[in-house]
């Protein structure tokens, strides 16, 4: 017997989720055992790593878990298969079918009926959030690795399933200087730019066609989950210049870099916020008293105080998500 086929035997008597990372190795995603959490995940997410919150709070729901070795590798890239089924585990958790009968039977020549992911595979060609290759689309191509344009499209039509309201734009625009608005895929980045789960550079660049990694696939379904709550959002935070102290804000207030205030572009004033540098889980707490920043793909200007109580001064820039704890009506 195989490595391969021991691994997959096991999995599957004991109904756990696989996230493959590759043809002779797979990585599952199983509950947690109840220890309390501590600061290393795996053994390649620390305090600092990009993913640090986001797996952290996926391994304690269940979702995740890593190789043998104790590995995540979030570096590496994901393919059709894998995104499918962690798709499925994090966010295809309710009831879609109640009124049709469903359908077991995979159509796609190249998923044996013992395929690891068949079923999560079956669960979306049949709400027809994925199809096939080719004219007949009798080929999934599970190995293939997937682009950003393609994991939104996935993600973004299992919310609509989650939530009938939710309505992909038709009109052909585009927020990123790299989407002319026409392309099949531009619609959805447009509803999931609007649901602040994407990630991109200050010159307004997505990079549609970028092969995803596990990390940055994993982050997308993060950010998904969580912006299910209303009131919590993802972006980027940086901090006041020394040189704005004393000056007024938008609010007719005096800027000091030793309070807890924040600018951001619509939060109503007096909005407090809690802030969370996604790569060390530290937060602190703002209030809304300035316009800015105005810089697109930037969410938040932090006072001084506040930014060194997250992160570094010298990282400038952080990745972070934020969410309304109290708002004046």
């Amino acid at each position: 017997m195989t490595k391969k086929t021991l691994i997959l035997g096991l999995i599957s008597a004991l109904a756990l989720f696989i996230f493959q990372a590759g043809a002779q190795e797979h990585a599952t995603l199983s509950p947690m055992t109840g220890e309390p959490p501590h600061s290393k995940i795996f053994t390649d997410i620390d305090v600092g790593s990009n993913y640090f919150v986001q797996l952290s709070f996926l391994k304690e729901k269940g979702f995740v878990e890593g190789y043998e070795d104790g590995s995540f590798r979030p570096k590496n890239p994901i393919n059709r298969a894998e995104a499918v089924q962690a798709a499925v585990k994090i966010l295809f958790d309710f009831e879609t079918s109640k009124t049709r009968q469903e359908k077991t039977e995979i159509t796609f020549d190249d998923i044996s009926k013992n395929h690891w992911a068949r079923e999560s595979i079956s669960k979306l060609s049949m709400h027809k959030i994925i199809r096939g290759y080719g004219k007949t689309q009798k080929t999934f191509n599970p190995e293939k690795q997937i682009n950003l344009a393609e994991a939104v499209k996935i993600i973004m039509e299992i919310e609509k399933l989650k939530n009938r309201d939710l309505a992909v734009p038709t009109e052909s625009k585009s927020s990123f200087r790299d989407v002319s608005g026409t392309e099949w895929f531009a619609p959805y980045l447009e509803l999931a730019k609007k649901r602040t789960i994407l990630t991109y550079t200050t010159k307004m660049l997505i990079h549609p066609e970028k092969i995803l990694t596990r990390g940055e696939f994993i982050d997308l379904l993060y950010r998904t989950l969580k912006t299910r709550e209303e009131g919590l959002f993802f972006g980027r935070a940086t901090f006041y210049s020394d040189s704005f102290e004393g000056r007024g804000t938008s609010n007719d207030e005096k800027y000091t870099q030793n309070g807890y205030t924040a600018a951001h572009k619509t939060l109503p004033f007096n909005t407090k916020i809690k802030v969370t540098y996604l790569r060390n889980g530290q937060s602190v707490i703002v209030r809304i008293n300035d316009r800015g920043p105005f810089t697109p793909s930037i969410d938040l200007d932090l006072t001084s105080k506040a930014f060194a109580e997250m992160a570094n001064p010298s990282e400038g820039i952080i990745p972070i998500e934020y969410g309304i704890i109290d708002q004046d009506e």
